[in-house]
């Protein structure tokens, strides 16, 4: 007990002025009394205090049809406490399910909105940087390889001369090859 473990404490710290009673049970001077009375005083100051401490339980509880409600009031999580079923074979014991919190699941789900925004934003600035948007010169994607620039050159008069006979070969070897597709289909028909 904490009470009688300050009382004790106050008793040695006023030495032997307890034991030191004249034979009428009194102390012998008046400074072993001022000691005693400081000591009860500190004594029963700190004995309030420590009372003053103590909270209640951890729960509270308050009937409800079917059972009990109980409060944890250090979480604030409310449960609803249910007996063992009458039927039961074995002995159970009492069953605590935690109420739904309405009010926590939809801060929950606001916290995940707030971070998918947070996220889309981003990825609206970084596409606005990407394209110049922003007011800034648009940056090339770092994944991107610099190709070389390369200058147009139009074709010299041999080069378009050797792509204009190649063409010209290509066109009369489809022209000989129909014509012989045409003589066959003829005699195929005269037979």
């Amino acid at each position: 007990n904490t009470t009688s473990a300050l009382l004790s404490l106050a008793a040695s710290k006023t030495g032997s002025a307890a034991a030191k009673k004249t034979s009428s049970g009194t102390p012998s001077t008046n400074a072993e009394v001022a000691k005693l009375a400081a000591a009860l005083a500190f004594a029963s100051l700190a004995c309030t205090s420590s009372f003053a401490q103590d909270k209640p339980g951890r729960y509270v509880m308050n009937p409800v049809e079917g059972g009990f409600a109980r409060l944890d009031t250090e979480t604030g999580v409310m449960s609803i406490c249910k007996p063992p079923a009458k039927d039961a074979a074995a002995p159970a014991n009492w069953t605590c399910m935690p109420v739904a919190d309405q009010a926590s699941a939809q801060q929950e789900q606001a916290r995940k909105l707030e971070a998918q925004n947070n996220e889309l934003k981003a990825e609206v600035k970084r596409m606005e940087d990407l394209l110049g948007l922003n007011g800034e010169k648009p940056k090339e994607p770092e994944m991107r390889a610099e190709r070389p620039r390369q200058e147009f050159k139009l074709p010299s008069e041999q080069d378009v001369d050797k792509a204009l006979s190649y063409f010209e070969s290509l066109v009369k070897k489809f022209h000989d090859s129909m014509k012989r597709l045409e003589g066959r289909l003829a005699e195929k028909s005269d037979i």
